[in-house]
């Protein structure tokens, strides 16, 4: 069985790939830029919830058989622009409105084929 490969990431950026695995990461950085997921029967769960970001950032998903966790902060907005075939994306989220701001948006791309992405504020 393969695992999953985190890449070359840096504070800023993430890289991973997983085919007939699995990756659990804590993104930590305060001036997360975004990066790119990559799942074939693989499960990726990253964890955002020490993590800052200014304006929009993307996350690149691009999975076939494979699920997405996202544990997101509250005062995010969550967009999405994935292209889906027998797929969902789950949001699922508690939202504290008063520490909600606008200008922090993560917007999911890509394409996901007979997978999942859930989007959560706590695993």
């Amino acid at each position: 069985m393969l695992s999953g490969t985190a890449g070359s990431n840096t504070e800023e950026y993430i890289n991973t790939s997983t085919l007939f695995g699995a990756i659990n990461r804590a993104i930590l950085s305060k001036d997360f830029k975004g990066g790119k997921v990559k799942n074939l029967f693989g499960s990726t769960e990253l964890d955002f919830t020490y993590a800052d970001i200014n304006g929009v950032v993307t996350l690149d998903i691009s999975q076939a058989f494979g699920e997405v966790t996202l544990v997101v902060p509250s005062d995010w907005r969550v967009e999405e622009d994935l292209s889906h075939f027998c797929s969902v994306v789950d949001e699922d989220r508690c939202y504290n409105n008063r520490g909600y701001s606008s200008n922090k948006v993560l917007l999911l791309k890509g394409l996901s084929i007979f997978a999942v992405v859930d989007v959560v504020n706590f695993v």
